[in-house]
């Protein structure tokens, strides 16, 4: 085993071209990277997995009802420390 610095480092070439897929349990999307027009993605398609709208809809719902209960208790609590 030699030791210090190497004779030569090879470069190696990042392609220009590529595609990333990124999934997700209810989306899948596919970004395309050209880095001789632009150097973020100029292509981003985004599909949803079968049933991901009912999905979506439910965390909504779910989000404004945790909205409502956390100022309905803020509420109690504030009305309850001036008791």
């Amino acid at each position: 085993m030699s030791r210090g610095r190497p004779a030569a480092i090879e470069p190696v070439e990042a392609p220009l071209k590529y595609t990333r897929v990124f999934e997700d349990e209810l989306i899948v999307e596919t970004w395309t990277y050209d880095l001789n027009k632009f150097h973020g993605p100029i292509n981003v398609d985004i599909k949803y997995k079968a049933g991901a709208e009912k999905a979506i809809k439910q965390q909504i719902k779910q989000a404004k009802q945790e909205k409502k209960t956390a100022r309905q208790m803020k509420k109690i609590n504030e009305r309850n420390k001036w008791e």
